[in-house]
Order: structure tokens, then C-alpha cells, then sequence
């Protein structure tokens, strides 16, 4: 005895098609994002092929959840090519929200394929079926019962007509606007390639290989080496007092870029208590309100000498008016001692879009191994016990193998009596720490020039596991950011004379 076939309709209850009705048609209903589906809800986190509602012959809707795709069922989930016998009553979810519940249809049977009338059949159709995704779901299942699914009006008909012809005029403006640009690219080189501009320009010397470059040469106390470099050309500048210098030169083959380097050497008041942050934020807040700089990036700090410890400093870019110019370049910001150290490279802001990558990669400042050795970084907080109970507990530790030390201790004991020192200008004290400072300097290299060989050899033998551990032994003795030895280890990257 066959059964005729029950039919059924879909409400939903949640999502965008939150309050609508559709019927399940006899040959199945497609749910997702493909054009030919019978409904299609917008939505990323609707399929293109999502769900299939399939009536039948006894009682109830098969749901079909196609290939990667995923379907809940009453709170229980369904993955990809899963089915489930929906019977009335059943609450399904797909994607985020979009639910609907099944109820039985007691409306007469609908037809598998209805056409949607209207004076221009083939328009609307063509409409239909195209580009408005979000209203074909309108028309989907038609069906006598005007609270299941209804046909398309001829008001809608003509707002999707209209909305067709803009989208048309739309892709005609953009393609007008595309061609027009592309024109325009084309004539900007050809005006670029007859006004022979450089780009992107390059640092005098660089394509000859004939660099004449001018340079000043600093000490800063204590043992601080360091020089500021510049390419001479016949109409360059320089004005010098004392650290402080200023040079007006250009960059490019054809030296048409001025090209304006500002160095200060400054020393900060309470410049042993004040750390490299705090004494960045404000230089940072009195340039910008005194000077106007406007800063066009969050800070980044790099080093100067990587190859050795590194000299931290801040990088950012920035603009400034003067009284002739806008400038655009970048600012590096350094701490020594007590020092302040701020070295400005500018071009014109009209010619940086194409000085930029000789700016980055001529930095204009050198740092000499021996300052990078006698740096270190004010602390935040110092110890508290006096100092010659901290001499003595600083030549205790380094006594001791050094790989059994507890650094960061020796570390803020030392940078602590430094701090008191030069704060002072106790000379009794500095003669008595700066030896401790420099002892523990060595040997942290000692014990990072093993750590290279030992690497070397696990590399070698393949031994993957004592590789790990050096660089891991390397990591937490040299912390990120403010030593780049670890570095060097996880790029093996060393010399002999390390």
C-alpha cells in the first residue's frame, strides 16, 4: 500500500529570515548560497551547498548536511554528509543563527517549478536570478497558501529592475575610472622617465661605488665612540658645537634631494633615575607640542651593532614644518649614561616616497664596540642596601662559575652601584665597579662563545636536541629585546674572534 507523500513548510524563528515561511518541496529543497538554490540566505557562515530538506514517502523530512558543512538538530550537531529524519516539531540551526522549525503543510500540494509572472517575463527573470541574492529568497517555492511563500509583486519586480540597471552603471564607472587611472600611471612615468627623476633615489656613491662621505667622530664620556656619516657634495653644509652637529647635503645620482641630518648630545637632570621609557615618552610629548613633530608610527626599538650585544635605541617615523620646508624622515632615540642622544634624517616630505629605502638603509650613525660595551640600561628600581654590601655580594657571585650565577641579580647590583657612581661622581666607587662591570661582560661572552662551539657541534652530529637546548639556555640568559646574542645563535651566525 503506498503512502502518498505529507507535505511540509519551514518557519523561521531566528537570523535574517527571522518570521518567514517556505514550503518543502516535493523534490527536495536546496538551502545555501548557490544561485540556483530555492532558498538563499546571505551570510559567510552559510554554504554555498549547506543543507537539503528531502519529504518522505512515509513521514517526515530527510536532512541532508552536505560535504564540510554542519547542521544542529534540536541542540545534537550534524557534520558534512550527515542525515537526519526531521519529523514536525524538529528545530534546526545553520551557520551562526538562522533557524527554523518543521511544521506540516495543510495547503494543497505545491508544484516543483512555478514561474513568477510579470509584463517581461525574461527581464525578470534574468533579474532574478543574477546579482540580487539577498531577494531571491522572495520567490523561492511559490505556493497557493499566501502565509507559506508568495510570488514577487510588480513593485518589487521594478525595484530589482532598478537596482540591476545601478549595479550595471556602477561596473561602467569603475571600469571607466580603472582604464583613466592606468592612463594616468602610464603618463606619470613617461614624465617621471623625460624629468630623468631617480627613483627610487640612491645614496651618493652606491651605483658608482665611489663613496665620499663626510663624517664626525664623538667621544662621550665614559669610553662612548660613535660618528655620524654623510655624502659631500659641493653644497654641503655642516655646523658643529661640540656633539651637537647639523648637516645640509642631498641624496641621489644626480644629488637632488636635500638631505638634512640633526645630531644632539644632551644630559638629561636626574638622568641616573631616569629610565630610557620615561625619558622617551617625554622628549617624545615636548617635540610634538614644542616643535611640531607629528609622529606617524608606533616606536620600534633596534639596535645599533647587532653583531655585539646591540645598542637599543627607538625608531619611529615622523613629519615637522619648518619655516621653508615639510620634512618626513626618521628619528633614533638613545639613551648612554646620563646622555640623551637624537639623531634626525629628513628629505622634503614631497620627495620621500622615493627616498624612503636609502633612509632605511643608510642609518647615517655608527656605534663603536666598545660604547656598546659599556652600556647599560638605567634600572627602574635600584636595590635598596648600601654599597659596599653590594660590592661584596656582586664579587661573591662572580667568583663562582658563571654559568651557576643568577644574572639578572649580578646584573641590578651592578647597574645599581653604577647608577650611584656616576651619580655622585664617586670616584672611589666607580673605580671599584666599572672592573665588576666589565668582568661580568667577559664573561658572559666566554660562556656565549662555548655556547656557539657546542651548537656547532650538535649541528654537526644532527643532534637536534642539544640544539634546541643551547638555543633555549641562550634565550633565557639573553632576553628579548634588549640583547641580540640569542639571535645570532637561532641564525648561526658568529666569528672566530667571538
Amino acid at each position: 500500500m503506498e503512502h502518498s507523500v505529507a507535505n511540509y513548510k519551514i518557519m523561521f524563528l531566528a537570523g535574517e529570515l527571522a518570521g518567514r515561511v517556505f514550503a518543502v518541496r516535493n523534490s527536495g529543497t536546496l538551502i545555501g548560497r548557490r544561485r540556483d538554490a530555492d532558498i538563499r540566505p546571505g551570510g559567510l557562515d552559510i554554504g554555498a551547498e549547506h543543507v537539503t530538506l528531502l519529504p518522505q514517502s512515509d513521514h517526515g523530512v530527510l536532512l541532508h548536511v552536505h560535504a564540510n558543512e554542519s547542521a544542529r538538530v534540536n541542540g545534537d550537531e550534524v557534520i558534512g554528509e550527515g542525515d537526519f529524519l526531521l519529523l514536525p516539531g524538529a528545530d534546526v540551526r545553520i551557520g551562526k543563527e538562522l533557524t527554523f522549525v518543521l511544521e506540516e503543510d495543510d495547503s494543497p500540494a505545491t508544484p516543483d517549478s512555478a514561474t513568477v509572472p510579470s509584463a517581461d517575463p525574461e527581464e525578470a527573470t534574468e533579474e532574478l536570478t543574477g546579482e540580487t541574492a539577498g531577494e531571491e529568497s522572495d520567490v523561492a517555492a511559490p505556493s497557493n497558501d499566501a502565509d507559506c511563500t508568495r510570488y514577487a509583486s510588480g513593485a518589487e519586480l521594478e525595484e530589482l529592475r532598478k537596482f540591476n540597471r545601478s549595479r550595471r552603471w556602477h561596473r561602467r564607472i569603475v571600469l571607466t575610472g580603472g582604464v583613466v587611472l592606468f592612463l594616468l600611471i602610464i603618463g606619470g612615468a613617461g614624465v617621471i622617465s623625460r624629468m630623468q627623476l631617480e627613483n627610487p633615489v640612491t645614496w651618493p656613491g652606491e651605483v658608482s661605488g665611489n663613496f665620499d662621505d663626510g663624517e664626525f667622530r664623538m667621544e662621550i664620556e665614559p669610553d662612548g665612540k660613535c660618528l655620524v656619516y654623510y655624502p659631500k657634495t659641493p653644497g654641503t653644509v655642516t655646523k658643529s658645537d661640540g656633539n651637537n652637529h647639523e648637516i645640509m647635503t642631498a641624496l641621489g645620482k644626480n644629488m637632488d634631494v636635500p638631505f638634512h641630518i640633526v645630531f644632539t648630545v644632551s644630559t638629561l637632570p636626574d638622568g641616573f633615575r631616569k629610565t630610557r621609557q620615561k625619558s622617551f615618552d617625554e622628549w617624545r610629548k615636548r617635540v610634538s607640542e614644542q616643535n611640531g613633530f607629528a609622529f606617524l608610527d608606533d616606536p620600534e626599538q633596534e639596535f645599533y651593532r647587532p653583531t655585539e650585544s646591540g645598542f637599543p635605541y627607538y625608531r619611529l617615523s615622523y613629519t615637522r614644518q619648518d619655516k621653508n620646508f615639510r620634512w618626513q624622515g626618521y628619528a633614533s632615540y638613545m639613551r648612554y649614561h646620563d646622555k640623551e642622544l637624537i639623531l634626525l634624517r629628513e628629505v622634503p616630505a614631497s620627495h620621500f616616497w622615493r627616498s624612503e629605502q636609502v633612509l632605511q638603509s643608510f642609518g647615517a650613525f655608527v656605534v663603536s664596540p666598545a660604547m656598546v660595551d659599556h652600556y647599560w640600561e638605567i634600572p627602574a628600581e635600584r636595590m635598596t642596601e648600601d654599597s659596599t654590601r653590594l660590592l661584596q655580594r656582586a664579587s661573591f657571585e662572580l667568583r663562582k662559575n658563571i654559568a651557576a650565577t643568577v644574572w639578572d641579580d649580578v646584573d641590578l647590583m651592578l647597574r645599581t652601584l653604577l647608577c650611584r657612581a656616576y651619580e655622585t661622581n664617586d670616584p672611589v666607587l666607580i673605580s671599584a665597579v666599572v672592573p665588576l662591570w666589565r668582568e661580568f661582560r667577559e664573561k658572559q661572552q666566554i660562556w656565549y662563545s662555548q655556547c656557539c662551539l657546542a651548537f656547532q657541534t650538535y649541528q654537526t652530529a644532527g643532534n637536534s636536541e642539544g640544539m634546541n637546548r643551547i638555543v633555549n639556555e641562550c634565550l633565557r640568559r639573553f632576553p628579548s629585546p634588549d640583547d641580540h646574542r640569542h639571535v645570532k645563535i637561532m641564525k648561526n651566525i658568529w666569528t672566530i674572534e667571538e
